[in-house]
């Protein structure tokens, strides 16, 4: 009795551990699947390499920028990707929409503040948003807003001209600091 009992019970483990074996074979080779390492190819590595480098520098820089406006003081908001915003006087008047023509008079400075740009003395931008492409932080900023706004924004070089500056006032992987009065949207 004891040894048919003992039979009965090494069949039934037997039996279990069979159908689980193959009961889950497929659960089996999906999860070896997803724990075995993926051999990259050699651009995908440098790329890999590449993004993490960036990611780690505009995370500094976005550190740089909140270090700069805590030190002033100042009462911005995060709104997008890096860029942040104060309103100094809301506007009255017609909306900016993404297909917006906007007039603006602003002051353009460095963090280091250095002066880059003086609607005084260089005159006002003109902005189409639909088309603006060096200044993508720029138009995050202006849609929304309404004629008359004043407003100050900083915005991350990343979403200004990036690498490159632009050759000419600007120095690559420059934040810049904007202070605008919204004069006409068309």
């Amino acid at each position: 009795m004891k040894r048919q009992y003992l039979l009965i019970v090494g069949l039934i483990i037997l039996f279990s551990s069979c159908t689980d074996k193959y009961n889950n074979h497929k659960a089996i080779v999906l999860r070896e699947k997803r724990e075995s390492p993926k051999e990259e190819s050699k651009e995908e590595k440098v790329d890999n390499t590449l993004l993490k480098v960036n990611q780690v520098a505009n995370e500094k820089e976005i550190q740089k920028i909140k270090g700069y406006i805590q030190r002033r003081k100042w009462q911005m908001q995060h709104i997008k990707e890096g860029v942040f915003v104060e309103s100094l006087l809301e506007g009255k008047g017609k909306t900016i929409t993404s297909n917006s023509i906007v007039t603006i008079n602003c002051k353009i400075e460095l963090l280091d503040g250095t002066k880059v740009f003086d609607s005084k003395i260089d005159g006002a931008k003109v902005i189409d948003l639909k088309s603006e492409q060096d200044v993508v932080g720029l138009v995050y900023v202006l849609n929304g807003l309404k004629e008359k706004t004043k407003l100050r924004a900083v915005v991350p070089s990343f979403l200004a001209f990036g690498l490159k500056g632009d050759g000419d006032r600007i120095p690559k992987r420059s934040s810049l600091v904007y202070e605008i009065e919204i004069k006409e949207v068309k």
